[in-house]
């Protein structure tokens, strides 16, 4: 039997109190980015010293996601991988999800996010030789072409989906080497100038997408009853350990090529200065010694907690390393007065957490979550439960109803 695609009810109680929580905290969002436009950035933890703060994290983290996502849909689309159709769907609509959730952080940063229109002005307002105004072309093109992508899909339209899907997955590439080249190319900059950090970046986007698309999968799978199978799961696993494997190498030669003498005072701070354990426990520890040690191990590899746990333990140690480069790398004083101090240039910067910033975060981020719940009640995005009792091969850990309660996939 042909593997079908179907909506979910979206009519139960369990799903109702997820809208009106994430709900809750959407309008907690906006009540803080009124605060914000009303005062000002200086609500933000931000400063001259530290110019960008949480939203800018944010923004090149979902980037990320939203790429590496897009990327694995290809191993279906493009590829041909036909044991990752029932989740490719998926995959392509929290790409956008994601894009949008990026897009909004740029809006919301923004002196004047009246003004937003003129980010989209190309080769007209804006200066086509800075890494900004090429990433809007990007981000943009990004959007309309993951919009392309899975109207297609939904469409039933496979040869076009299949080219569409190659245009998106390169468009990807270029969207997320793009965001590293923001960085990279900073060359006044010592902790984030690099050639490497697009290449870098790239890496942390499949990584990192890839481990919020296993736990979107096995939560949005087993939130509607459906089958959860071990060997899916087991093989992203097997590919997650892939792409951090990459990701620690291509990051130990970036630290090593800073490292190198004359100019290494930058990154001694960012290795050894106060905010180091933010490098090596969360980015090295929880972005990849911690999942890697779940992935390689023997017994706990083969079962879908072990890999959840270490796609969970991605999630957060990517998202750090985010936080690590844009907060702590901007820490470190620029050399504007060399041997002299004067007003605050020169000083070590921090980075206060406030509350507006922080419920601003969280708000954005439970938008995307409601948009995502909402595409599943009336998009078809998810296997028809008929199709997968038909075409159930065996090997798979079933989530029954009476684990998830629900009936027959309703929820």
């Amino acid at each position: 039997m042909a593997l079908t695609y179907s909506t979910i009810e979206g009519n139960s109680r369990r799903y109702n109190t997820l809208l009106g929580i994430l709900a809750a905290l959407v309008l907690a969002g906006a009540v803080s980015f009124v605060v914000s436009y009303l005062k000002g950035h200086q609500v933000f933890g931000g400063s001259n010293v530290v110019p960008w703060g949480l939203p800018i994290v944010f923004l090149i983290y979902l980037i990320g996601l939203s790429a590496g996502s897009l990327i694995l849909s290809s191993l279906t689309y493009v590829f041909g991988r036909e044991e990752y159709k029932p989740i490719a769907r998926m995959a392509v609509f929290l790409a956008i999800v994601l894009i949008l959730g990026a897009m909004v952080f740029i809006f919301v940063d923004l002196g004047r996010p009246e003004k937003f229109w003129r980010l989209f002005m190309f080769f007209y307002l804006n200066n086509m030789t800075s890494m900004f105004a090429i990433n809007g072309v990007l981000y943009g093109g990004y959007l309309v072409i993951s919009l392309l992508y899975l109207g297609f899909i939904l469409a039933d339209q496979p040869r076009l989906t299949r080219r569409i899907g190659i245009l998106a997955v390169a468009w990807a590439v270029l969207v997320h080497m793009g965001t590293g080249a923001i960085f990279g190319f900073v060359a006044a900059r010592e902790p984030w100038f690099s050639p490497i950090k697009p290449l870098e970046f790239l890496a942390a986007a499949l990584a990192s997408g890839l481990a919020l698309l296993i736990l979107a999968v096995i939560f949005t799978l087993k939130f509607t009853g459906r089958e959860v199978k071990r060997e899916t799961i087991t093989s992203l696993g097997g590919l997650l350990s892939v792409f951090i494997i990459i990701l620690l190498v291509l990051v130990f030669v970036d630290k090593v090529t800073h490292f190198y003498a004359p100019a290494r005072e930058a990154t001694v701070y960012m290795l050894a200065g106060p905010g180091s354990w933010v490098f090596w426990v969360l980015q090295i520890g929880m972005g990849a010694i911690i999942p890697l040690a779940l992935l390689f191990h023997p017994g706990l590899s083969k079962t879908i907690r072990g890999v959840a746990l270490a796609a969970a333990s991605v999630v957060i140690g990517v998202f750090f390393e985010r936080f690590y480069l844009v907060i702590t790398g901007a820490a470190y004083p620029l050399d504007y007065y060399p041997g002299k101090i004067e007003g605050v240039w020169g000083v070590t910067g921090s980075f206060p957490i406030t509350p507006v910033e922080t419920l601003l975060s969280v708000g954005i981020v439970a938008l995307l979550g409601l948009i995502f719940m909402l595409g599943l009640k009336y998009l078809e995005l998810l296997p028809a439960v008929e199709s997968i009792e038909a075409s159930a091969g065996g090997g798979g850990e079933k989530i029954t109803a009476s684990e998830t309660s629900v009936s027959e996939g309703k929820v």
